[in-house]
Parts: C-alpha cells; sequence; structure tokens
C-alpha cells in the first residue's frame, strides 16, 4: 500500500522469501515496474476503494501481511489488517497515529502534554475559529505526511488568505483541517524508538538544529543526545508515556517535541521511521535500522538486536535551495575529505530549477557527520555553511 516512498519496497523486493502485491495510484504505477501484482486505486487513503482492491487480490491469491511506509498509507494498511484479521497494527491505532486531531484528542485524554486545537471541517470556518484560538495560531490538514502544510498564522490577514478557495491549504489539501494554539518553544527534539509487544525497547533522543517549521531557507537537520544528557532522560520518559497512551504494541516511533517556557510538549508521533537524514544518523550512531524494524513489524517478525552507542555526536546536516535554476554546484569530493564527514549526499545537479514553495525536507545536499561534542558540531556545521555555495542563474 503505497505511493512514492519506496524506502519498504526496495526491501521486499531484496527479500527472496516475499511475493509482494502493491496497491497504488496510476500516477505511480511507474515505480513498480519489478513487481507483478500492481492494482490501482484512485485514492490510497479510500478505505472503501483499497477495500475492494484488496478483496480482488484476495480472490487471486491470498496474502499474509499489509505494508505501508506513510500517513498516506498507514490508517489503510490498519483497515486491512483489521477487515482480514492480519497481524499488525490496527485500523484503530493506525488512524490515531496519522489523524492529528484523532492523535491530540487521545494524547490528551491520557494527561499527556499537547497543544489545545478545534477540528474544522470547511475552510470558510477557519477564520473564525483561528481568531477564537487567538494569533498565532498553526493550521494543517487533519491527516498528511508529517509537517507538510502546515502554517502559521499570524494575523487576520494570514487568517482570511488561508480560507480562500485558491489558498494555499484548500489547494494543496482536503478537509477537515486542524486549528492549534501556537506553542512558543525555543528548541526542537525528536525520539525515534522501537517497540514490541507494548514496550519501549531503545529510544534514540536527538535535538534538531533549526526547528522544521523555521527551517525553510535554512540549514536543517538534528544530531544526537548524549544517554547521560538530562533532556535526554526526560524525553525518553515522554516518550514511553505517549506509546502506552497511543496504544502501540510493536513498530517503531518517530516523536516530535517542543521545549516551551512550561516544558515539554507534543507536538505529534508517527508510528513509522522518521524522514530525512533520521535513518542514516540511527543507523551510524547505534545500529538502529529503523526501516529494517519497521518492515519486520509489518511482517510479524521480530529482529535480534542491541544497540551499540560510539559515544561521540552524530548529525545529518541538510543545506537549503533557493527558488531559481542552479548554475554551478560544488564538488562533493573535497567534503568527503573532511574528517568528520561520514557521507557526503548531493542532491541536486546544474539545470535544476526550484519553486518558491519548499518544505522542510527540501535540501540541496546532506551531509552525515561524527564529532566529539555537541561544540564540535557547531564549529563544523559554521565551516560547511562557509564553503558549500551553490550558485544560481
Amino acid at each position: 500500500m503505497n505511493r512514492r516512498r519506496l524506502e519498504l519496497v526496495e526491501r521486499v523486493l531484496d527479500d527472496r522469501r516475499l511475493r509482494a502485491a502493491v496497491i497504488t495510484e496510476p500516477d505511480c504505477a511507474e515505480l513498480y515496474c519489478g513487481i507483478d501484482d500492481v492494482i490501482h486505486v484512485s485514492n490510497v487513503q479510500n478505505l472503501d476503494e483499497v477495500r475492494v482492491a484488496a478483496l480482488e487480490l484476495w480472490d487471486r491469491r491470498k496474502f499474509d501481511a499489509v505494508l505501508a511506509p506513510g500517513e498516506t498509507s498507514i490508517p489503510a494498511a490498519g483497515y486491512l489488517r483489521s477487515y482480514f484479521g492480519l497481524p499488525g497494527i490496527s485500523f484503530e491505532v493506525a488512524h490515531a497515529f496519522c489523524d492529528k486531531s484523532a492523535m491530540k484528542a487521545r494524547l490528551r485524554r491520557g494527561g499527556i502534554p499537547v497543544a489545545g486545537s478545534t477540528l474544522v471541517y470547511r475552510a470558510s470556518a477557519l477564520p473564525a475559529t483561528i481568531a477564537a484560538h487567538g494569533f498565532p495560531a498553526v493550521v494543517k490538514p487533519s491527516w498528511c505526511d508529517g509537517a507538510a502544510d502546515v502554517h502559521v498564522i499570524a494575523n487576520e490577514f494570514d487568517a482570511a488568505a488561508i480560507a480562500l478557495p485558491d489558498g494555499p491549504l484548500s489547494v494543496a489539501s482536503e478537509p477537515p483541517f486542524l486549528v492549534e494554539d501556537y506553542v512558543p518553544f525555543d528548541e526542537e527534539y525528536h525520539c525515534d524508538g522501537l517497540v514490541q509487544d507494548g514496550r519501549v525497547v531503545f529510544t534514540a533522543v536527538a535535538k534538531y538544529l533549526t526547528p522544521p517549521l523555521r527551517s525553510i531557507g535554512k540549514v536543517f537537520g538534528s544530531c544526537t543526545l548524549p544517554h547521560e544528557d538530562p533532556d535526554a532522560a526526560a524525553l525518553r520518559r515522554l516518550h514511553a508515556d505517549v506509546v502506552k497512551v497511543m496504544g502501540l504494541r510493536d513498530s517503531v516511533t518517530h516523536l516530535e517535541v517542543f521545549r516551551s517556557p512550561d516544558g515539554f510538549v507534543v507536538g505529534e508521533i508517527a508510528c513509522r521511521p522518521g524522514g530525512g537524514g533520521v535513518p542514516h544518523m540511527l543507523r551510524t550512531a547505534y545500529g538502529f535500522d529503523t526501516w529494517d524494524h519497521y518492515t519486520a513489524a509489518s511482517l510479524n517478525e521480530k529482529r535480534n538486536w542491541y544497540p551499540r552507542a560510539t559515544g561521540k555526536v552524530h548529525a545529518w546536516v541538510m543545506f537549503p535551495v533557493e527558488p531559481g535554476v542552479v548554475k554551478r554546484v560544488p564538488d562533493v569530493a573535497a567534503f568527503e575529505e573532511w574528517p568528520e564527514i561520514d557521507d557526503f549526499q548531493l542532491k541536486i545537479a546544474a539545470g535544476d530549477k526550484f519553486a518558491s514553495k519548499r518544505y522542510s525536507t527540501t535540501g540541496s545536499a546532506i551531509a552525515y557527520c561524527t564529532v566529539p561534542s555537541a561544540a564540535d558540531l557547531t564549529a563544523l556545521v559554521a565551516r560547511l555553511q562557509d564553503e558549500f555555495v551553490i550558485e544560481y542563474e
């Protein structure tokens, strides 16, 4: 069950034990040339359409597991598991992890600190709801991938614009929408965990270099926190509490947490691996392959794995892109020779064109780094910013 995220597809195709079929949308079908059975639906988020497609597949050959890599397909995968009685994350739990309104309601009932929020069905009702919350406020689709299409509304002008029929929110996303209180914060963290039989068996804690919603046009990424760091200990406890409230039995997690003046506040949690350079960083730092564990959990399997810590700070540093046409990119070979750089991946080439709308994960290159301390990382990022320069036409 998928659109365009290929992390799971590549792993399944490499596993000779498995025979795969894919339910996807027509404009994504070209990505699955290596799979014999590809079934098209108009929308992978339409539960009834997905159910009919799965029944057609079931009539040809039975299946034992359902895999889905992102928020747009995880609830439908949970629905099929519940419908067919298959192991894995049920629809109720999958929906709570992917629908942000249901997630916040469950966390709030469980005593987890989250922002106040209101579910809004029509975009035309957004200005009044935003005004009731007060400025600034946050508006997002209730069901979306990560931080995609999240808007901070600063004033009445922004509130009116977001509600227009051709406004940025209505064009990109379907209702309902969620209006949230804006949480003032100065730092943002993420926790990436492994849950087995309802118990958190491992949690990695990392701090964002720049919070995702403030990262457009800036260097983005995150770095691991030492196990003994007091903030890391508090965040591990918070992560365990969130997992318990959400009812997750077996999967990996990616939890976002703000540090507000009143303490830690949970942004949201996902029951899939983190995005960007997070999986690569966790493999280097702990040997924690989040996509491997996620695949195993989806197949009702467990990996015999124990974390190993290096005692150093590991980070991924993603460089921004600017609107326009790329004229020249630096030679990455020079950066690969730096002793602090484990890997340097260039994401763009001369001639690439970028529009004004970008996301936190829109980057020109990613550097994966290992340094002795956070202070060393700060110095390294400053040096990289000085020397990694892209020219635009």
